[in-house]
């Protein structure tokens, strides 16, 4: 379980590092968070339809792949527009922004409905890939 909460404590912290943008780069940020909020809602609503372990391996796979694709942009983010930290919001997010509060809401409940399948190989392994992918974020 500790580490569906460092999944968690990922996915929340790329929401707020998104959502703390400047105002430059603020076309950036909203396309970001929309997609930041779209991988997130599959993942969820993916995780809670789940009704066996392939189900589950193919939910976490698919969020991997989208935050293979995510990560580099928020890193490319980050390095652009430092600015990031003045906690600023671009206009027009706020629909995003509840969208994202809202599905990160679920995760909780979404991953534990999940534990009745971690015992699974498959789950096991594709938990940790999802696991390594999410620490390149932090390089």
């Amino acid at each position: 379980m500790t580490r569906n909460h460092g999944i968690l404590f990922v996915v929340l912290s790329i929401f707020f590092l998104v959502s703390a943008c400047g105002s430059d780069g603020s076309s950036e940020a909203k396309s970001i968070i929309k997609n930041q909020a779209a991988v997130t809602e599959d993942y969820v609503n993916g995780l809670a339809n789940a009704k066996n372990a392939d189900d589950v391996v193919g939910v976490i796979e698919q969020y991997t792949n989208g935050m293979k694709k995510l990560i580099p942009e928020l890193q490319e983010f980050q390095k652009n527009y430092p600015e990031y930290k003045q906690g600023k919001l671009p206009g027009g997010m706020e629909a995003d922004i509840k969208r994202m509060e809202e599905v990160s809401a679920k995760i909780p409940a979404a991953m534990m409905k999940v534990t009745q399948y971690m015992m699974d190989p498959r789950v096991q392994e594709a938990m940790t890939r999802m696991g390594n992918e999410m620490t390149n974020l932090n390089q």
